[in-house]
């Protein structure tokens, strides 16, 4: 009889101190839950103002560089409009030099065997010489501003590729799925976490009355065994 109380006063110690414990633990439990699910959903509300505020920046920036495309392609029409206004001095150059070099030739001109002015020949092939100069001086600013216009033309579009990228990527971040919780996911995730914490420390605290009432009951002593009396 002794052994089985003594078994009966372990067992109902160690249901109880199960149930103390698992009543503690659950608490804390209950008690912890709330304020990580709380910074949870201000974690996701900031995500989403993040991602607000980068999508309103990469807007801006892709109207900023399509403005600069836009900017060097209004260039490569200046340019092509300066070509065009070399080109002309070059072919006046030219012509004027082709002028100075008739004139020249002019002045050879002979009157009963004399050439009287012949002294101004020099002067003008020399001029002749300056202009066909500046011709060519000209001429090669021309070609610089062609190379220069493909410069601008392949800047001008790799811009507005950049700003394609840009709008893509803008898209992309727009589109995503929103990180935001909503109240009603939160409270169901904190409903169930209730839930199952309350059965939980339901269940500990059956664990712990057993336990208590086990311990009791082998504290009680059993009734005295009569004895035979003596023949």
């Amino acid at each position: 009889m002794r052994s089985s109380r003594a078994r009966l006063r372990v067992f109902g110690a160690a249901l109880a101190i199960y149930g103390l414990i698992g009543m503690v633990i659950f608490l804390v439990v209950a008690v912890g839950v709330a304020r990580p699910l709380e910074r949870a959903k201000q974690l996701s509300e900031s995500v989403d103002q993040e991602r607000a505020a980068l999508v309103a920046s990469l807007g801006q920036a892709e109207i900023t560089i399509r403005g600069m495309s836009t900017s060097v392609n209004n260039m490569d029409t200046s340019l092509g409009d300066a070509k065009t206004a070399i080109d002309q001095a070059t072919s006046i150059a030219h012509q004027a030099a082709t002028s100075m070099y008739g004139l020249r030739d002019a002045m050879s001109l002979s009157i009963f065997g004399a050439q009287p002015l012949i002294g101004l020949a020099g002067n003008f092939d020399t001029t002749g010489q300056n202009l066909d100069q500046l011709g060519n001086d000209v001429a090669d600013i021309g070609t610089a501003l062609d190379q220069n216009r493909s410069d601008v033309t392949m800047t001008s579009q790799n811009l507005t590729d950049l700003a394609n990228s840009v709008h893509d990527l803008t898209e992309t971040v727009r589109n995503g799925p929103s990180a935001a919780i909503s109240s009603s996911t939160l409270d169901a995730v904190r409903l169930t976490l209730y839930a199952v914490t309350a059965w939980m420390t339901v269940f500990a605290f059956g664990c712990l009355v057993s336990g208590l009432y086990l311990l009791n009951a082998s504290r009680r002593h059993a009734p005295d065994t009569v004895r035979p009396a003596d023949s």
